[in-house]
């Protein structure tokens, strides 16, 4: 163990109390000293361990974040589906309100004639 007490306390100690008290004394500071160092490590230590269990709890992990990427996926499928289903019911609709239009209005021929370059 390294010396703990400097040499001045050292020697302070000496002249108040004797070279046998004084070594006695120097000897329990150092053990103190040594205890509390010992207990500051284990604390330390401990409030490390319950910050990284705390920490654990907020963040997200890998296996997090894989799954909500999977969800992701998954609900941009579902998205192009549904997309894809309303292109096609748009479709439909539309070429059903053409049949109708040509249906009902005659002169309605003739314009899309025009247009498709098959009437001049």
């Amino acid at each position: 163990m390294p010396q703990v007490l400097s040499i001045e306390l050292y020697q302070l100690l000496e002249e108040k109390l004797g070279k046998e008290e004084a070594k006695k004394v120097a000897s329990a500071i150092e053990i103190g000293l040594d205890v509390i160092e010992k207990k500051a490590e284990a604390v330390a230590l401990q409030k490390k361990l319950e910050l990284k269990d705390e920490l654990t709890k907020e963040l997200a992990t890998k296996a997090d974040i894989a799954k909500l990427e999977g969800e992701i996926q998954t609900v941009r499928q579902e998205i192009q589906t549904v997309k894809v289903d309303i292109e096609g019911k748009l479709r439909l609709y539309f070429l059903m309100l053409l049949f109708v239009i040509i249906l009902v209005s005659p002169k309605a021929i003739d314009l899309i004639g025009k247009f498709l370059g098959v009437i001049k």
